[in-house]
């Protein structure tokens, strides 16, 4: 399931710093019942990596962590507004 812009908006999500959308992908990668491990394979990213961008710590390049939104179906776009 994606969750377009307009339901983000609507949901009230707004981020602003990398901890916060980390912590959207993570919410998100727990609804969808994925575990850090899981998504790593996904992706052919480490759990450690996986770790890294739910926490908005470390330096994860923006291809990285737009690649991980979009396995979770999430539009990263809606979070700039």
């Amino acid at each position: 399931m994606d969750i377009s812009r307009d339901q983000i908006i609507a949901q009230g999500v707004r981020v602003t710093e990398g901890a916060a959308l980390g912590a959207a992908l993570r919410g998100r990668r727990k609804r969808l019942g994925y575990t850090q491990e899981d998504l790593a394979d996904m992706l052919g990213f480490s759990p450690r990596l996986v770790g890294e961008i739910e926490r908005g710590r470390g330096t994860v390049g923006i291809d990285k962590v737009l690649a991980f939104a979009t396995a979770l179906g999430v539009d990263v776009v809606a979070f700039e507004r």
